[in-house]
């Protein structure tokens, strides 16, 4: 939970997205502010490293699954 100690960010956000994040944060049961948090957090994890890897893995394996075919 964001500490009102931390610095602040404004942040210019089109309506549509702020309604999408509005939405996720009832879902979810927290603030807009948590929910952008978040979200931030998760896009810098780990799991998206292991995500990357395992497209660029599937990537090359079709590509070497394609070339066969030829």
């Amino acid at each position: 939970m964001p500490s009102h100690d931390d610095p602040s960010f404004h942040l210019r956000v089109p309506p549509p997205l702020r309604k999408l994040i509005k939405l996720s944060a009832a879902a979810n049961e927290r603030s807009m502010t948590e929910e952008i948090l978040a979200r931030l957090e998760r896009s810098f994890s780990s799991d998206d490293e292991v995500r990357s890897r395992a497209v660029k893995l599937l990537t090359e394996a079709l590509s070497i699954l394609d070339k066969g075919k030829g």
